[in-house]
């Protein structure tokens, strides 16, 4: 991990965010990206606004370059104009981001997944792993952690880019699969067999595996996560791969949604 992207509106989720971030570049020496998009609007359209929003946001871009500094972070902020999604991704691209922290809500309100919200867009159109936050993540551990999927061989390079993440905080890692009556077609013996190899992966940390039955996925994955207890709940979510099938895009969306625990939609090359 050399370069951490945080999108950012600077609302209280954002924030949160942020604060990930910098604790994520101060622990692997990584380069910290903070990045806002103005978007123009009916009632923001002439020059006179850009140009005040502008100094707005390099106003609230100095805290954090503060704080950086103190922590020996090194850090660069960007203030671009546009599509959001557009310009995450083509900052992906240029900067050669491998990590992406955002907040799960933004300014307009946890109620925005009505009509789709950014974080929900960034997880469908852009190609890199995105860690998505809650709230407070103060004094969060990654105790217990939740990697849900269909176990087929190609879900490896996803999950063994889990394992790199997490392997310093030591966690114990529960593998699910999820029972929905109409999806669960594969035998069990056979799905067990290729979670035994996902376990192989896991050596020495420790790690369980679990047949969990819902109605959905998204729904059994979250009810699961929360009574163990998970700190973190993780998927692959490759565009190409079979899992994007299971895992619809809805439903991945949802669980960033309703999950009380943050989740890490994993999408690598």
């Amino acid at each position: 991990m050399k370069n951490i992207l945080t999108p950012t509106d600077f609302s209280a989720c954002a924030i949160e965010a942020t604060k990930v971030t910098l604790a994520l570049a101060e622990f692997t020496g990584a380069k910290m990206h903070l990045v806002h998009t103005i978007t123009k609007n009916k009632n923001r359209i002439s020059s006179v606004d850009l140009e005040q929003e502008h100094r707005n946001v390099n106003t609230l871009f100095k805290e954090w370059i503060k704080q950086a500094g103190e922590k020996r972070v090194d850090i660069i902020t960007s203030c671009m104009e546009g599509n959001l999604v557009q310009n995450i991704q083509e900052y992906i691209d240029t900067n050669t981001i491998d990590f992406v922290v955002m907040g799960s809500h933004g300014a307009s309100g946890k109620n925005e997944y009505l009509i789709g919200s950014n974080t929900q867009k960034v997880i469908r159109k852009v190609h890199c792993p995105v860690f998505i936050v809650k709230d407070s993540m103060a004094n969060y551990g990654l105790g217990k952690i939740v990697f849900a999927s269909n176990f087929d061989p190609s879900e490896r390079p996803a999950f063994q880019y889990l394992l790199d993440f997490v392997r310093p905080f030591n966690p114990e890692i529960h593998l699910v699969a999820i029972n929905t009556g109409s999806w669960f077609g594969q035998p069990y013996l056979l799905v067990k067999e290729c979670m035994d190899d996902f376990v192989k992966m896991c050596a020495p940390l420790t790690c369980k595996t679990h047949f969990y039955r819902n109605l959905t996925i998204e729904g059994g994955i979250r009810q699961f996560s929360e009574e163990i207890g998970a700190d973190l709940i993780a998927m692959s979510n490759i565009n190409k791969h079979p899992l994007k099938r299971i895992f619809s895009g809805s439903n991945v969306e949802a669980l960033v949604n309703h999950s009380k625990a943050p989740v890490l939609s994993i999408d690598i090359p």
